[in-house]
């Protein structure tokens, strides 16, 4: 076990596990937690991922996994698995800072609780904030979308389609529905 790994996948992790809150600590059995994790990427990916639980107000690492993935349930209950780049971009989300120059992949194929598409940080619908759901989906994050030319960048998008999120912020990203 690469042990800067782990501990470079736990403080990349922290940002959605502080999201998480009681939430995450509210799962149940870790078995449980790790069944509804699965929810959110294709077998192979959760099987292989490390798998993180906030726990007490600490981060518990319940599965170290070996291919890059970091997978949790968010608040809400909303289950997510993202790469190294989509954890680091994350972080900068959460951290109001630059993000990262690199791509990130993200799976949440439960889909999700709804989230201001022009507000990063929005925490409940709001009028102006345009509130979407979106259900399974998968996310391209960090400056590919940028030059990814013709998708959809309104603040009421159709949630059935591709479409750009928080467009025109530093953390403007692809969603993908995939169902």
């Amino acid at each position: 076990m690469n042990l800067h790994r782990t501990a470079a996948r736990a403080a990349l992790a922290l940002p959605f596990l502080l999201l998480a809150g009681a939430a995450g600590a509210q799962q149940g059995s870790d078995a449980a937690y790790i069944k509804k994790v699965g929810t959110a990427a294709p077998p192979g990916i959760v099987q292989n991922a490390t798998i993180v639980k906030m726990a007490n107000g600490t981060m518990q690492t319940l599965k170290q996994g070996t291919n890059g993935f970091t997978c949790m349930v968010l608040g809400g209950g909303t289950p997510m698995c993202g790469d190294t780049g989509a954890m680091e971009w994350a972080h900068a989300w959460q951290s109001h800072a630059a993000p990262p120059d690199k791509v990130g992949f993200m799976y949440m194929l439960a889909g999700d609780t709804g989230v201001s598409n022009t507000d990063p940080y929005a925490e409940k619908p709001q009028a102006g904030n345009h509130w979407v759901k979106t259900g399974p989906h998968v996310m391209i994050l960090g400056p590919a979308v940028k030059v990814m030319a013709g998708y959809p960048r309104s603040p009421d998008p159709n949630t059935k389609e591709a479409y750009v999120m928080w467009a025109g912020t530093p953390y403007e990203h692809l969603m993908i529905p995939v169902k």
